[in-house]
């Protein structure tokens, strides 16, 4: 698939975040800017899913949590076997920073950004006449493309280039990225599924929680710390 081919030559070749012991507030504004951002949208848009908690519908269908778990487990744990953290200290300050902002912050993005893909969906089938299944399969194969092509890009334009380089280059990493390229594919696609069938906003952000703790602990970038280390160790 060429959109998983340039995500993963993004992720090969982007340079990375500067990994040193002095704050930078560029950095840290560039994220907090990119949730603000979200947070802006959403409320001009007027997003409903934020304010209604459909987490029991998704529960309650064993499917969908089901699909979450498995899509999370096996994705996190291709994550943890290629992820390198090269010996920096657990950042204790700016780990729940990170995993609050950006699990509420992105999970909106993500949620934005697919509704668009489903709204220009919705003007293919009404032009075309269709309606019943093909209808929904349009609008979501739009939304989750959509979902997929904005995931990969602000993965590798933006993520990419704010944390440290930090995956294995050996052989057999190498391969299992290829891997885990399709495992996130899937990961994206069941957060999808979940906000088209049930509209549920809040179980995607719990699990987006987790994959950014995941991140925080294999990885430590050392981003929302606000004070220098000499020493080198994490505040």
């Amino acid at each position: 698939m060429p959109v998983l081919q340039a995500v993963e030559r993004l992720e090969r070749y982007a340079p990375g975040g500067a990994d040193t012991d002095t704050p930078s507030w560029s950095r840290e504004g560039a994220i907090v800017l990119y949730w603000l951002g979200a947070f802006a949208l959403a409320w001009l848009f007027r997003l409903s899913e934020p304010f209604a908690f459909n987490v029991e519908q998704t529960i309650g269908s064993v499917w969908g949590i089901g699909l979450l778990i498995a899509t999370l487990g096996f994705s996190q744990w291709l994550y943890a076997q290629v992820a390198i953290h090269e010996e920096r200290p657990f950042n204790v300050i700016g780990t729940p920073i990170f995993i609050i902002g950006n699990s509420l912050g992105e999970t909106l993005a993500f949620l934005l950004v697919f509704k668009l893909g489903t709204f220009v969906g919705s003007g293919i089938t009404y032009a075309a006449g269709l309606s019943g299944i093909p209808s929904h399969l349009i609008v979501f194969g739009s939304g989750f493309f959509t979902f997929l092509i904005y995931g990969g890009a602000i993965h590798g334009l933006f993520w990419m280039r704010i944390f440290p380089p930090h995956f294995r280059e050996d052989e057999r990493a190498r391969k299992i990225r290829k891997f885990r390229l399709w495992s996130e594919t899937m990961l994206s696609f069941s957060w999808c599924l979940v906000f088209y069938v049930f509209e549920d906003f809040w179980s995607v952000v719990f699990f987006h929680a987790v994959v950014d703790t995941v991140l925080m602990v294999r990885v430590r970038p050392r981003i929302f710390r606000f004070v220098s280390s000499p020493s080198g160790a994490s505040l």
